[in-house]
C-alpha cells in the first residue's frame, strides 16, 4: 500500500519555502500512486507577494489496514481571494486547483 505527500512550495524574492504539506489517497501500488503523483506535480496559480507557487509530490510505503486521514490542504482560495495572478497560464495551474479541492472519493482514491 502506498499514500502521496503533496509539497507545497511558495517563492518569495529568491527564497523557496515548504509551505505544508499533506496526505492524498491510498493506491494499491507504487505504480499507482506515481501515475497519480504525475498530475498533482506541477505549478499552482501563483498568490500575490510571491513569485511562484508549485506542488511536488512523493508516494510512501504504508502498512496495510493502515487508513490515511488526508491532511487539510492549504486554502489556496484564500490566498487568491481578490488577488488573483496577474498572468493567466496555459500550464494547467487552474486543472490542478480543481483537483486539488476535490476529495479523493468514498473509497479513500483506491485505485
Amino acid at each position: 500500500m502506498f499514500t502521496m505527500i503533496l509539497l507545497l512550495y511558495l517563492q518569495q524574492h529568491r527564497d523557496v519555502m515548504l509551505e505544508s504539506t499533506s496526505l492524498r489517497g491510498t493506491y494499491k501500488t507504487k505504480k499507482a500512486c506515481e501515475a497519480a503523483a504525475v498530475r498533482a506535480r506541477g505549478p499552482l496559480p501563483t498568490p500575490q507577494g510571491y513569485a511562484a507557487a508549485w506542488h511536488d509530490a512523493m508516494c510512501i510505503p504504508i502498512n496495510r489496514g493502515v487508513i490515511v486521514n488526508e491532511g487539510k490542504p492549504v486554502d489556496l482560495g484564500k490566498l487568491l481571494q481578490g488577488r488573483p495572478p496577474v498572468v493567466c497560464e496555459g500550464t494547467g495551474a487552474w486543472r490542478r486547483v480543481v483537483e486539488l479541492c476535490t476529495p479523493a472519493g468514498g473509497n479513500g482514491g483506491m485505485r
